[in-house]
């Protein structure tokens, strides 16, 4: 199995908005190949920090849908005039180790 983890910081008091979208998110993902599950995760001590965890069968179901035009049609639901903090903002791949 293979995951994705990305993280991103909201700057301008928008994260409500984020937590919304998330709750009513169009689950386009949810079709891609390969795809299992998402988590997205909010941490107790900083409201604005965000963690979304995705969870595939292969690297290449995540690079196919990542590289693709699902990837940005899966995000159309982004508030408008969200900001992030660019340097809060990562991507890290893993392969999930069986035990």
């Amino acid at each position: 199995m293979f995951v994705a983890m990305s993280k991103f910081v909201v700057t301008n008091n928008m994260s409500n908005e984020v937590r919304e979208a998330f709750r009513n998110r169009p689950g386009l993902v949810d079709s891609a190949e390969g795809f299992i599950r998402m988590e997205v995760l909010n941490p107790e001590d900083n409201p604005d920090e965000f963690w979304l965890i995705t969870y595939w069968q292969t690297s290449d179901n995540w690079h196919e849908w990542y590289h693709g035009h699902q990837y940005k049609a899966s995000h159309s639901g982004i508030p408008k005039g969200l900001k992030l903090d660019p340097d809060a903002t990562m991507i890290r791949t893993f392969e999930a180790i069986p035990c």
